[in-house]
């Protein structure tokens, strides 16, 4: 080829490389977006980045704001809580400045999953009723819906049923209203969680069906990573042990290759929890410290409590009481620092078994009264069960066969522990 040749081709080259149209922001942010929802955080997050850029070299303020909330939410996803609180707060005010209520209400909305993530529920339920204000006085069925079912998760933590099930009934009414499928499925998976709680499997099963279902349709793969999830939960509690590891390797698959370090460690723990059942406890305690190490890093303590508990009922099993004493503390001590409710009451009723292993039946009787009551006054249906057939076996067991008449069924339930929640940002 000639020189000139060779001319004629760099200067073509150029011509074409000048006639190429700009990247445009806001189809980078509906990319991002979509990749979010579809794939997760880890993939969305660094395409957020670019158009922030250039919204922020365009001066856009209001699009800013809007994807700065998404980076946030990316954060929170992936585990970077105080980043993600940084970032939300800094959003609101942007919003506040601009006067733009629906986006000031989707960012309190966001900063109530961020609180809840911390387990900072009274500054959770804050943040969702504002939203839900908001939502009501803008007649946003959306923002409206996605708040309410939000909130219906921090009364979930307290274990306070009566008071989270009216607001996911009212949540899937107005996502289905406004035919918003995404939310609907959120809802449907949190329905299903209060069920599984409560240990009515079958029906959990079938609402975790519809939510998957529809995270399918939608092609949402860390919501169906949710529902795979909570699937294996209810195959374990129906005893359909190897099928429910199966399913569990098949959400931690997803789980991780969208970057969800939450949920990878929730399916560790519930596969850790289904190989106990198999008897092979070393390999289930290996899933747990791995899961332990994930919620330490990300600062999720809610999440924590439960693991511990689960880890020491398998020291329990394995005769290590003073490993299970250990750990079942040490779950009583971050439940009560954050006031999670129900895993104040499930760590009681751990040490109470604990303590009626070691013949301390009085001890364990202190135990099992003082979780009645939490869960009594709670409405937590499953631990007034438990607390009460673990008292009545305490009784027999030191030959109080008198009082212990009528209350015990001689069966050793276990807490469905590690349920996923569905939120809704």
């Amino acid at each position: 080829m000639t020189k000139y040749a060779w001319l004629l081709l760099f200067l073509a080259r150029i011509a074409a490389s000048q006639t190429e149209a700009p990247v445009r922001p806001d189809e980078l942010l509906a990319a991002a977006k979509q990749a979010y929802n579809q794939q997760g955080p880890a993939a969305a997050l660094p395409q957020f980045e670019k158009a922030l850029t250039l919204y922020r070299s365009s001066k856009d303020q209001k699009n800013e704001a809007v994807t700065l909330g998404y980076i946030a939410n990316c954060h929170r996803r992936l585990g970077n809580l105080n980043q993600a609180l940084e970032l939300a707060q800094k959003t609101l005010a942007m919003k506040e400045n601009l006067g733009d209520r629906d986006e000031t209400g989707k960012t309190h909305n966001q900063l109530g999953l961020i609180y809840w993530d911390l387990a900072n529920y009274p500054s959770a339920i804050k943040e969702l009723q504002q939203a839900i204000e908001i939502g009501e006085s803008l007649d946003d069925a959306q923002l409206e819906g996605s708040a309410r079912n939000n909130l219906g998760l921090v009364f979930d933590e307290r274990g306070d049923y009566q008071q989270s099930m009216p607001q996911y009934r009212r949540a899937l009414e107005l996502h289905r209203s406004s035919h918003f499928e995404r939310g609907e499925g959120d809802v449907l998976g949190n329905i299903g969680g209060v069920s599984l709680i409560l240990g009515r499997f079958r029906e959990a099963m079938e609402y975790y069906q519809q939510a998957l279902a529809i995270s399918r349709r939608l092609g949402l793969k860390p919501a169906e990573a949710d529902d795979l999830g909570n699937i294996s939960l209810c195959l374990k509690g129906l005893g359909e042990i190897d099928e429910s590891v199966k399913t569990f390797d098949q959400a931690l698959q997803i789980a991780h290759e969208a970057g969800l370090t939450k949920e990878e460690a929730d399916w560790r723990r519930g596969k850790g929890s289904a190989l106990a059942g198999l008897g092979r406890y070393d390999v289930a305690l290996k899933e747990f410290s791995k899961a332990q190490q994930a919620y330490e890093g990300s600062g999720l303590r809610r999440e924590l409590v439960d693991s511990l508990n689960e880890t020491g009922r398998v020291y329990e099993l394995l005769g290590d009481l003073a490993s299970a004493d250990k750990a079942f503390h040490r779950a009583l001590d971050v439940a009560q620092g954050i006031g999670n409710g129900t895993g104040v009451t499930s760590s009681m009723i751990a040490l109470g078994d604990l303590e009626k292993r070691r013949k301390q039946y009085n001890a364990a009787e202190n135990y099992f009264s003082r979780a009645l009551g939490n869960a009594r006054a709670a409405g937590d249906e499953w631990n007034v069960f438990e607390a009460l057939v673990e008292r009545a076996t305490n009784d027999l067991d030191r030959k109080r066969a008198d009082s212990a008449s009528g209350g015990s069924t001689g069966m050793k339930c276990a807490f469905p522990s590690g349920v996923a929640k569905r939120p809704s940002a």
